[in-house]
């Protein structure tokens, strides 16, 4: 039987491997930085809600949607996380990290929800060292704050679009963009 604080992770999808375990959070509400995409599918009814400043719907958040499921197990990990200590966080992380596998998407769907949330992947990072842990983020004064803490194996880029878009340019931080083709 599972423990109820363990966490759900997937493997691959559409665009990624199968040899990728992907870890999510609930699209918007668990994006504090989000800004251009902040879309949030209501917890109960999937019905979409864009923010007051969206320029295209975050992806994650349709998902959530059509999906009831991913949307149930994307609330499950945000219900186990909030509230608790780095140390809390980190522990049910590291229980829950699927073995074996090389590389880690942190957050297909979310984001750093906040400052102890981050430091908590930061400490999976650092206990995991054969391990890669990418993904793209708005979070962007997490990753300025902690720049000379991040080990080699936490790769992030920027996410612009955001409301700190500012600190890419600023910090030279790696970033991508949406871009409609």
């Amino acid at each position: 039987m599972t423990k109820p604080t363990t966490l759900k992770f997937g493997f691959g999808n559409a665009k990624l491997s199968t040899a990728i375990a992907t870890f999510s959070l609930p699209a918007g509400h668990s994006c504090p930085f989000a800004k251009d995409c902040l879309s949030k599918a209501n917890r109960l009814t999937g019905k979409i809600i864009d923010g007051n400043h969206c320029q295209f719907r975050c992806f994650a958040a349709s998902q959530e949607c059509t999906y009831p499921s991913v949307r149930k197990s994307r609330w499950g990990n945000f219900d186990k996380l909030k509230g608790l200590s780095v140390e809390k966080m980190t522990s049910i992380i590291q229980d829950s990290l699927p073995k074996g596998y090389t590389y880690v998407r942190v957050h297909v769907s979310g984001d750093f929800f906040n400052e102890k949330y981050f430091l908590a992947w930061l400490n999976i990072a650092l206990n995991n060292p054969l391990t890669v842990f990418y993904g793209y983020t708005k979070c962007l004064p997490f990753l300025v704050k902690y720049k000379q803490y991040i080990p080699r194996n936490f790769r992030f880029t920027a996410s612009r679009g955001g409301t700190c878009d500012k600190l890419i340019a600023k910090h030279k931080l790696r970033s991508a963009e949406v871009v409609f083709s």
